[in-house]
């Protein structure tokens, strides 16, 4: 029999064990963690579209991670290397610009 919270409906979290509970418990922190470093480093990229698939999955940080060092780290070192070629050249960044002129 389950157990009943005051209006009468069933409370199936409070039958679980004390692992179960630390269990979902340690799900939850992790994926909010993850969740939260990919949100914050795709709204700072201006990423739109990851930004909504991000929010809206729910993967236990896996699609997260993905993003975070796949997506994200291939997208900085393409910066790094437009950054040393710059220094290299002596050019000026060419801000606002999406191709060469």
């Amino acid at each position: 029999m389950r157990a009943k919270n005051e209006r009468g409906r069933t409370a199936p979290f409070r039958e679980l064990p004390p692992a179960g509970r630390a269990l979902i418990g340690a799900a939850v922190a992790w994926s909010l963690a993850w969740k939260g470093a990919s949100l914050w480093r795709a709204a700072r990229n201006e990423s739109k579209p990851w930004f909504v698939a991000l929010l809206l999955s729910n993967t236990l940080g896996v699609l997260d991670a993905i993003y975070l060092f796949g997506v994200d780290r291939a997208r900085r070192s393409e910066h790094r290397a437009e950054r040393a070629i710059l220094a290299v050249t002596g050019e000026r960044e060419q801000l606002g610009h999406s191709t060469e002129t």
